[in-house]
């Protein structure tokens, strides 16, 4: 699997290569990404479209949704008039696209407010979470088979910190419609992080369980990767707070090694020989791709991020800096070159 090598023409520095990745967030699929556009334009029918389509498949369902909302987080307004008098009003399968969009619409806009640290900051946070939440559990009602708004319930309570009754009651809730859902699993990895009061030992077994478990040839247990992002952070940020400086940090953390990154090495190499499409192979790409460079597997890192194709998602590399130019030092550190034309360009 690992003999994938290229031969770059020139090496380019994390500037360069940064400029050249385009953002996973609106999707990779070139349908999905017209649809996007067309949305940010206003025009709300190419969303319709692309939710309808996905209403008998959880991981598409919740990958168009996500990138539908981030498409119309700067006027959710739009599609909150959608859902009071336009093709969203009159109830039944459409209502929920609508709602579920909406839900999206207004927790992409909370997750940009996130960033803040002032108590106004996490304040107007927590108020658009709790905006968004109702239109998800709306839409949970609508369509009690659609495991879609109970995932999205889940990022809306460990945005919250809400209590450890709730956020289990959610996972229930949504392994129960699907059981092998690649966003539900990948927030609960985050909910049992000890920075968000699980422990070190519950978030890796939830982790490997998934991986364990996971249908033949998905990228489901990439979770394991990012259960080790979410730890190193952790680590990274109790160093800090002691006082340490940020080379004592970096001395301390270190690689990843031994049986964890075989354990991620054996995973991967049997998802990338069994693996069919899936809407969340580019952000398994990622992750793998992270832990292998973290580790010194070159081969492997530079093989990982080359399958990206081009495309950055925020997870892992946004836990350790801007996640655009985190993602292109590691490029540039493989002497992968820079896309010659781009995805979708």
């Amino acid at each position: 699997m690992w003999g994938f090598r290229r031969t770059p023409s020139r090496r380019v520095g994390g500037t360069d290569a940064g400029a050249a990745l385009v953002s996973a967030a609106l999707g990779t699929d070139p349908v999905l990404r017209a649809g996007c556009a067309s949305v940010a334009e206003g025009e709300l029918d190419a969303g319709l479209t692309l939710l309808a389509e996905t209403r008998q498949d959880p991981e598409a369902r919740a990958y168009r949704a996500e990138a539908l909302g981030r498409a119309a987080a700067d006027d959710p307004a739009e599609v909150a008039a959608l859902a009071r008098t336009g093709a969203g009003s009159g109830g039944g399968p459409q209502q929920a696209d609508v709602l579920l969009w909406l839900g999206h619409a207004l927790l992409a806009g909370a997750v940009r407010r996130s960033g803040g640290s002032a108590p106004a900051d996490r304040k107007g946070t927590e108020a658009a979470l709790e905006e968004a939440r109702g239109p998800f559990e709306a839409a949970a009602l609508l369509d009690t088979d659609d495991a879609a708004p109970w995932a999205a319930l889940q990022t809306v309570a460990m945005g919250l910190g809400a209590d450890r009754a709730d956020k289990d009651r959610l996972w229930a809730e949504t392994t129960a419609r699907a059981p092998h859902l690649f966003p539900a699993h990948a927030t609960r990895v985050r909910t049992l992080a000890s920075t968000r009061g699980g422990s070190v030992e519950e978030m890796f077994a939830t982790a490997g369980a998934a991986a364990d478990s996971a249908p033949e040839g998905s990228p489901l247990p990439a979770v394991l990767a990012l259960a080790h992002a979410e730890h190193l952070r952790a680590e990274e940020r109790r160093l800090t707070e002691e006082g340490k400086s940020a080379f004592i940090v970096r001395m301390a953390l270190g690689r990843l090694h031994g049986e964890p990154i075989e354990e991620l090495f054996g995973l991967a190499r049997a998802w990338a020989g069994t693996a069919v499409p899936h809407v969340r192979d580019v952000q398994a790409h990622h992750l793998f791709g992270w832990a292998f460079h973290r580790a010194g597997l070159t081969d492997a890192a530079r093989w990982h991020l080359a399958a990206a194709d081009g495309y950055v998602c925020d997870l892992p590399w946004s836990f350790f800096g801007d996640a655009r130019t985190e993602a292109a030092r590691a490029m540039a550190d493989l002497g992968l070159d820079r896309p010659s034309a781009g995805p979708g360009r």
